[in-house]
């Protein structure tokens, strides 16, 4: 028989202090020595004998027998504390990209009126009148996005967060127009008519707004895009997908059930607009753009749906991400099921998201 060697030795008693909890294998941690010390450490390295803890600045190893506790935190707490020891540089980014905003802002202001500043954790809103911002966006911004983002299942989506995630670009950045003529100059800007637009996403988390138009509906339908196009980097896609990835993320499904209906009624009655004619903004894009999510995300299911997205988001081109997630050979063979599926429903019953 050989000699156990002294290595054995040591992991058998290591072995043995882990399994009654004096060395946990969790690495997160507040440490009090018996001079009362007290350390917000990450522990980096431990033996029977002694532990090794980083600090902020430096690394300190510390006899076991000069310890009064251990107190272990959860895995989010630890990381946070890590995010905060480099607060330094990511609050000097942070104040370069917000500065870096800023001049954004008054390149876009479109008026010799100074913008005024709202902000909350997640946002930040350029605006003329701070009750409008507070009734449309206060309190309310953070919870949209989480629910648009589980609902597309964009498992990488972060919001700006001071502790856990505080990077300034992950902040979404509202521009809100009060008067009309800043309003047309700043549409006309992207290209875009004034009589046909009340709020547009822009990309980098901004969206800009008329102050005047009164459902606050059409920011959030903004918010949608701008986290959808995030998600699937830009890819190209058609505009009776993407208005209806942004009205299934912003309506509920009693909400829907209309713009729904109305889609029925014409694959019912063979009036059913070709999904390949749609080009621009009508009702009908919105309507049947949101019949075909609702198909793939009832018919087919939540899976097959992100697996899309997920195609998309890796440079996928859309018709090939169709077929490889769904099957469908093109887009004329998803819209023909579609329609068979909108014939055969009753909208009345759906339910739940």
């Amino acid at each position: 028989m050989r000699k156990r060697s002294s290595c054995y030795k040591y992991i058998k008693a290591l072995l043995f202090l882990i399994s009654f909890g004096i060395i946990s294998v969790v690495l997160a941690d507040e440490i009090l020595t018996t001079d009362g010390q007290r350390y917000e450490c990450v522990i980096i390295n431990q033996s029977p004998y002694d532990i090794t803890i980083r600090l902020k600045d430096r690394t300190l190893k510390v006899n076991r027998s000069n310890l009064k506790y251990v107190k272990k935190w959860p895995k989010e707490k630890n990381d946070a504390l890590v995010e905060e020891w480099k607060a330094p540089q990511s609050k000097d980014n942070n104040l370069r990209t917000r500065e870096e905003e800023l001049k954004f802002a008054d390149s876009v202001r479109h008026s010799d009126q100074p913008w005024e500043i709202y902000e909350e954790d997640v946002f930040i809103a350029f605006h003329r009148q701070e009750g409008i911002i507070r009734s449309r966006l206060q309190g309310k911004v953070g919870d949209y996005c989480k629910k648009v983002a589980d609902k597309l299942g964009y498992k990488e989506f972060k919001l700006y967060d001071k502790r856990s995630t505080p990077d300034w670009k992950l902040k979404f950045k509202f521009y809100s127009y009060r008067d009309f003529k800043s309003w047309k100059d700043a549409t006309a800007a992207e290209g875009m008519n004034v009589g046909n637009v009340a709020a547009f996403a822009a990309g980098n988390r901004r969206v800009f707004f008329y102050e005047l138009y009164m459902k606050e509906n059409v920011i959030y339908h903004e918010i949608s895009h701008e986290i959808y196009n995030e998600f699937i980097r830009n890819a190209k896609i058609p505009i009776w997908w993407s208005e209806g990835i942004a009205q299934y993320t912003l309506l509920t499904t009693h909400e829907a059930r209309q713009e729904i209906s109305n889609s029925r009624f014409r694959a019912l009655n063979n009036k059913y607009i070709p999904l390949s004619s749609h080009i621009s903004a009508t009702d009908e894009v919105y309507e049947d753009g949101l019949s075909v999510i609702y198909f793939l995300v009832r018919d087919k299911g939540k899976e097959k749906f992100q697996k899309f997205n997920y195609n998309l988001r890796n440079g996928m081109a859309f018709n090939k991400a169709l077929f490889e997630a769904y099957g469908f050979k093109s887009v004329d063979a998803l819209e023909k099921a579609c329609v068979e599926y909108l014939k055969k429903i009753d909208v009345k019953d759906l339910v739940g998201d």
